[in-house]
């Protein structure tokens, strides 16, 4: 009976050495998993943001690329203007500008009288000292053409006028060179 009891109590504590032994390893395994798991949530989502910035970056970027593109042809542009502004306000080293490039403003008789009908500059007390000429650059202020006479010749619109020494000297608009000169009757 004895032994019996002995084998009994053995048995139960057996039995109750494993559930302590391996409950704390059951625990140990279970923070661990939860621990694993925590960090491959915490990864995923770091990997979501890393890719939404680096797609996002890349939009900029190609944007930015654009805005330079653009930059650069607006560059280009004014250094062309500068470059003839130059050429064209230097005296005498730069030829005048090809006639192929300027359109012509070419007025007729009846064009050229209607002009002289509406607009009348003083007559010149004395000799003129310097005649201007097509292609000679205008200095001063200059007029826009009255309506009734873009009315009447379309070819005008937008272009300016201004008198020099009793003679009507007619530029284009955004142009200082003469285009038309107009004499005394």
């Amino acid at each position: 009976m004895l032994r019996g009891r002995r084998i009994w109590r053995g048995h139960l504590l057996l039995d109750q050495l494993p559930e302590a032994t391996g409950g704390s390893m059951g625990n140990i395994e279970r923070w661990l998993l939860a621990l694993l798991s925590v960090l491959v949530i915490v990864s995923c989502v770091c990997a979501t943001i890393v890719f939404t910035q680096v797609t996002s970056l890349k939009a900029e970027i190609a944007t930015l690329q654009r805005e330079i593109i653009a930059l650069k042809l607006r560059v280009a542009r004014l250094d062309q203007i500068a470059s003839a502004n130059e050429a064209r306000d230097k005296p005498g080293d730069a030829p005048k500008p090809p006639a192929e490039n300027r359109p012509d403003l070419a007025l007729s008789r009846e064009e050229l009288q209607l002009i002289r009908d509406y607009i009348k500059p003083a007559p010149v007390a004395g000799s003129a000292t310097d005649s201007i000429k097509v292609g000679d650059p205008v200095a001063g202020e200059t007029i826009p053409f009255p309506s009734p006479i873009t009315d009447k010749v379309r070819k005008l619109l937008g272009a300016r006028f201004t008198i020099r020494n009793g003679v009507i000297v007619i530029t284009r608009n955004g142009s200082n060179r003469a285009d038309v000169v107009i004499g005394p009757n």
